[in-house]
């Protein structure tokens, strides 16, 4: 019982960290790196984010993975180091190693997505998780920048719900699957042991996050850190970015099979995702039919009408995670009308999904790596 109570109280936010008066000494150098391609629209209001950070930035370098359009010349413009590959790598994860070879050295290396901007204090608020030396990462809460169409609305929920809910869970149990791509804070010395950025696979967030925790390092959420990122606001940029993920995560198993079982609490989360979007159509069936049970016969003597009874109780678990935290990131509104379009988009994502699988495991057909926007 006490266990689940420090599972709950860990959940909510509500576990007393130390004082920043205890951390005080702990003022690491801090390098940010944005990979960009063909950014010239978003690249400057993320650099201006990341200057106007209530802690001291060393120094903000671009990677410029050969844009064909005026990234360079914008980044260039604000004041900050920009590094131009000869040609375009071809994925985020190149391009990310091809600036490390120019960091000579530096305490922490924060990334940041060239789509998205930091709150001003979340670079401070990152830092302070990476004071123990296991951890090789932190990564923080995630908002879109507009909450206007369907699938950003979409997005919106999935965030509030995936963010605190299972990725506090695999944190409390030290395996969060991902510190995620768009912002995170690393530890130098631990990245570049590990050999940077992986890029054999489409998703290398993932990757690298797996590969630390087959070596025993740990990982950090810390849904203080805010940023906004630029997500999908139609069907064709949703389904590319979800096709990236599913298929870089079937990658991830697939590299990692043999040494997954090092690490057998990611081990479950890893497979306990692969089966349950597996065997979602089968479960999309049975909530359908129990739900159907449920409200048109309210008979409580079947199985069904208790199997719907549980996916009520599960909805309303995932509603009560989006309000709690939409409340806490003042989008109340956004989240009332946001959730029932959440529901729905179950089965567009069960769809790509299935369609990742096909694409990966059965016709192996190739993929070219896209950016989420």
């Amino acid at each position: 019982m006490e266990r689940w109570k420090d599972y709950l109280i860990f959940l909510l936010g509500l576990k007393k960290e130390e004082t920043k008066e205890k951390l005080e000494k702990f003022f690491p150098e801090v390098i940010v790196m944005i990979p960009a391609y063909n950014e010239e629209k978003t690249i400057k209001d993320t650099i201006i984010s990341i200057k106007n950070q209530s802690y001291p930035i060393k120094e903000i370098i671009v990677i410029d993975d050969s844009s064909t359009d005026n990234t360079f010349q914008i980044a260039q413009s604000l004041g900050v180091r920009v590094i131009r590959t000869p040609k375009n790598t071809g994925t985020k994860a190149q391009a990310q190693n091809y600036g490390l070879k120019f960091i000579e050295n530096t305490d922490v290396l924060v990334t940041v997505d060239a789509d998205t901007i930091l709150e001003s204090k979340a670079i401070e608020k990152i830092i302070y998780a990476l004071k123990d030396k296991k951890v090789i990462s932190a990564c923080g809460f995630v908002i879109p920048q507009k909450i206007e169409t369907f699938w950003e609305r979409v997005r919106l929920i999935q965030y509030l719900i995936y963010i605190p809910l299972a990725k506090k869970t695999q944190e409390y149990w030290k395996v969060p699957l991902v510190s995620s791509g768009c912002f995170s804070a690393f530890n130098f010395e631990i990245l570049k042991k590990l050999g940077g950025f992986p890029s054999e696979t489409f998703v290398e967030d993932m990757a690298l996050s797996w590969q630390a925790l087959i070596e025993g390092y740990n990982i950090k959420v810390v849904p203080e850190a805010i940023c906004y990122p630029k997500d999908p606001n139609v069907w064709s940029v949703y389904r590319r970015q979800l096709l990236r993920w599913n298929r870089g995560f079937l990658q991830c198993l697939r590299f990692h099979r043999k040494k997954i079982l090092k690490n057998k609490r990611l081990a479950f989360f890893a497979y306990w995702y692969l089966i349950n979007g597996l065997l979602s159509p089968f479960f999309w069936s049975i909530m359908i039919y129990s739900l159907y049970q449920l409200i048109f016969y309210r008979s409580l003597t079947t199985i069904y009408s208790w199997i719907g009874i549980f996916f009520i109780l599960e909805i309303g678990l995932n509603f009560f995670y989006a309000l709690f935290y939409g409340k806490k990131t003042k989008l109340t509104k956004k989240v009332l009308s946001s959730f029932p379009l959440y529901l729905v988009s179950g089965i567009f994502d069960l769809y790509l999904f299935w369609e990742a699988v096909i694409g990966e495991w059965m016709l192996k057909s190739k993929m070219v790596w896209e950016k989420g926007h």
